[in-house]
């Protein structure tokens, strides 16, 4: 037999983690709103039969604000499926339970599974399931995605429930005038091809969809929308009455995680040391990825590729080949592709404080304490997990934007996010600054991640102050989760993923094309193979119509010139296209121009990749004026700050630490104010965290 279940419920309950589980996938999962913002599929086998799952956004009404709201609504209205798999968090059941409400308004065949039991047996709790499953006449299974996880009685009662799902009886709507404005909008929502019982409701809820979807007819009187939502609360609340129970005695460590996380929010939510916490944590996380135990490794690799060149070389040389072939196998392919591979390592550390910083919680405690500064820039908290996707992939990150409600700050957020660094910029910023700035480099680095993010607040302050480009009144609701530690399996799933997209990246793309530039600038038409650096090379002879525009900027060589232009395809082969035409050293010769460079190719545009990601979630002519925003906005940056540094002759090792602190001040400065007004978020009523 085969059988299709849509999972769905709010965000942030587990779904995703579930998902995984029961198809043994590697889909991103964090402890914060918005990870999944697209409808995924995957197929497995249960006893026998063939299980087609699907995982949905996770969204809070099927009264929808967004897109990917919009892809679970329409999903779970007119989607081809067997019965919905409803996740729930065991600590957040009454709220959770609203929305399970609605679906249980479509008569569809529904399973409820409380998800996170672990933290409930915690405290000494659990949930009286069968209760639960007789008040709503739905199912109830009681599980832990991330520990004791039993997936068989999950899909068993979603294949029973199927098959034939019980009678429910839910009283509240007897207290609403359902009948009476079915009948007077009758023809239109037979039409309309809803479920009678969703249509009525969602009429006497005033929903612009249904309404549209209906056409013209009777409209209901604007109290019934209040009505509504508290006779469904109220219902709930009868339901959830004793419902969780005392099974045990809460264990001493989880009294002290408590108090710890308690004392977490105090400093990390604090007016005062929210924002240079961050920055704390951030620096230490630069320091260990690029300083420290990440060069260690990269140091090591880098030896290893050094002693493969020259074995390699040695070897070759005896079997006769031509010297071109030789060449290319050993420092066209080799010690090119190789030198990018060598960082690795660090690119695998970052990723693992930022799937800590995610699954802990503290991406959701900083998008709450930043949605004040973001609300005045035409912003929202929202759009902070965005860009934190950023420092992973922008052409991945750009697809998170669609959970924003506003169009205007949705594309905005799109456009602005390609300006954060990006992984694969990393090994370029790592290479380049080591070379020049040694003990300096992790300052530099650290610099350039904090230039990314004043550009993003400046050119979001700018266009706000504009009426073409003004946001409307987007809504950023947020439920603040629980600190949680990242299980073991979670934090390898993540480096494995992320490690296995690099490796992949450097055996395809970046071979490929670093294959293409080394023969490029190696052979000439005339001549044949000549080798770098002789000056008639293909690739010279391009590159230099092209190289004066860049030479107010520092680096107007062939060479740079020739990296930069690699870095559409994917910033990685930038690094090997240096690599392959001489080395750091050689193609910048002084600091100066090595970290004008890393300043423009923090900026411009990622790849293109990004440029495709960007269209398909705002259109072609966002998509033109992103190209042409970060490309300009690349070019003044750095020019001006060649400019700044000439203008004091100061060492730039101690012109880069003197600018890094001054912008980090300023920026702490000027954001502390307003970047801590009163949010609430919607776990409470005036908790700890909203004052």
């Amino acid at each position: 037999m085969e059988y299709s279940f849509v999972l769905t419920g709010n965000p942030n309950v587990g779904k995703t983690s579930l998902f995984n589980r029961l198809t043994r996938s590697f889909e991103h999962v964090g402890n914060w709103h918005g990870v999944t913002v697209d409808r995924v599929s995957k197929s497995a086998k249960f006893e026998g039969d063939d299980i087609n799952i699907v995982d949905l956004p996770g969204f809070y009404s099927l009264t929808v604000h967004s897109f990917e709201e919009e892809i679970s609504r329409d999903e779970i209205l007119f989607g081809k499926y067997d019965a919905l798999i409803y996740v729930c968090a065991a600590d957040n059941l009454s709220r959770n339970l609203y929305l399970l409400l609605q679906l249980l308004e479509l008569d569809v065949p529904v399973v409820v599974v409380v998800n996170m039991m672990d933290e409930l047996y915690a405290v000494g709790k659990t949930i009286d399931a069968k209760k639960l499953g007789d008040a709503l006449g739905v199912p109830v299974v009681l599980t832990s995605a991330k520990r004791g996880f039993d997936g068989g009685e999950i899909i068993s009662a979603a294949v029973a429930e199927s098959k034939k799902h019980r009678k429910r009886d839910l009283p509240y709507l007897r207290h609403l005038p359902i009948r009476s404005i079915y009948e007077k909008n009758k023809d239109g929502i037979t039409k309309s091809k809803l479920k009678p019982l969703y249509a009525s409701v969602k009429l006497l809820e005033r929903d612009a969809f249904v309404e549209s979807s209906v056409g013209s007819g009777h409209v209901a009187e604007t109290r019934y929308v209040a009505e509504t939502v508290r006779l469904r609360y109220e219902f709930i609340d009868s339901v959830t009455e004793n419902i969780i129970i005392r099974d045990g005695k809460q264990s001493a460590l989880n009294k002290a995680s408590e108090a710890l996380a308690s004392f977490a929010d105090k400093i990390l939510l604090n007016k005062f040391l929210a924002l240079p916490m961050f920055l704390l944590i951030m620096s230490g996380i630069f320091w260990i990825t690029f300083g420290t135990i990440g060069s260690f490794f990269t140091d090591i690799i880098e030896k290893g590729i050094n002693i493969a060149v020259e074995s390699t070389e040695s070897f070759l040389v005896k079997t006769n080949l031509p010297v071109w072939l030789i060449k290319l196998v050993c420092y066209g392919i080799i010690d090119g592709v190789g030198g990018v591979a060598a960082f690795l390592p660090q690119i695998v550390i970052l990723f693992f404080f930022l799937a800590i910083l995610e699954d802990s919680g503290y991406i959701s405690r900083l998008a709450f304490m930043t949605d004040g500064l973001f609300e005045k820039i035409g912003l929202s908290g929202r759009a902070v997990f965005t860009m934190i996707m950023g420092f992973g992939c922008s052409a991945t990150a750009v697809l998170t934007a669609r959970g924003l409600d506003d169009e205007m700050m949705r594309n905005k957020t799109v456009v602005l996010t390609p300006f954060l660094p990006c992984s694969a910029r990393l090994p370029v910023f790592t290479a380049v600054a080591g070379a020049f700035f040694g003990k300096m480099s992790v300052l530099a680095i650290l610099g350039l991640y904090v230039l990314g993010a004043v550009v993003v607040v400046a050119s979001a302050a700018i266009f706000e102050s504009g009426k073409k480009l003004k946001s409307g009144e987007g809504s950023f609701v947020m439920e603040m989760p629980r600190y949680r530690i990242p299980t073991t399996e979670r934090v390898l799933q993540i480096l494995w993923s992320n490690a296995k997209t690099f490796l992949i990246k450097v055996g395809s793309i970046v071979l490929v094309l670093n294959v293409i530039i080394w023969i490029l600038g190696n052979f000439s038409l005339t001549q044949g193979f000549i080798g770098a650096g002789s000056g008639d090379s293909i690739l010279e002879q391009i590159c230099t119509v092209i190289s004066p525009i860049f030479a107010p900027l520092g680096f107007g060589n062939w060479r740079a010139v020739t990296a930069l232009m690699s870095g559409l395809v994917a910033k990685e082969v930038v690094l090997s296209t240096v690599n392959s035409l001489g080395g750091v050293t050689a193609v910048f010769g002084d600091s100066l121009a090595a970290i004008c460079f890393l300043v423009y190719t923090l900026l411009y545009v990622p790849c293109v990749a990004t440029l495709g990601s960007i269209r398909k979630e705002a259109g072609t002519k966002w998509m033109i004026f992103g190209l042409c925003l970060q490309l300009g906005t690349a070019y003044v940056v750095t020019l001006a700050f060649r400019l700044t540094a000439l203008a004091f002759s100061c060492g730039i090792g101690y012109g880069i630490a003197a600018v890094s602190f001054w912008a980090v001040a300023a920026l702490l400065a000027a954001l502390t104010k307003i970047i801590f007004e009163k949010r609430r978020c919607v776990r409470c009523d005036g908790c700890k965290h909203c004052g």
